[in-house]
């Protein structure tokens, strides 16, 4: 299985739950996904990664185009809930300071 992806919003914010791997072909995926959000965000882009097994450096860098998309506008991708993986490998890249990394999704929509 690659990503399975599920969006929802809230007044503010627009939550995307993301189940799977996080690979090349996920992060296809995903790259339709958030090119729709960024395109008019209304808020903030959450992604809660909870439940990725694995993300590969294509996945991040999707991460964080959609940031640079967001910030002239006022707005942010913000990582929840990453498995220690997935944590690591925004670690390794040098991306967990261009990216927001929450423990929780609850930390992350209080931001």
């Amino acid at each position: 299985m690659s990503i399975r992806v599920s969006k929802r919003n809230t007044e503010k914010d627009s939550i995307f739950q993301l189940e799977g791997r996080l690979d090349t072909a996920g992060s296809a995926i995903l790259k339709l996904e958030l090119d729709m959000a960024t395109q008019n965000p209304a808020g903030n882009i959450i992604i809660d990664m909870s439940k990725v097994s694995f993300i590969s450096s294509a996945g991040i860098g999707i991460t964080v185009k959609a940031q640079s998309i967001l910030k002239p506008k006022g707005f942010e991708v913000r990582v929840a809930a990453p498995t220690e993986e997935v944590k690591k490998v925004y670690d390794l890249l040098g991306f967990s300071h261009v990216v927001k990394i929450f423990p929780t999704l609850n930390d992350a929509l209080k931001a």
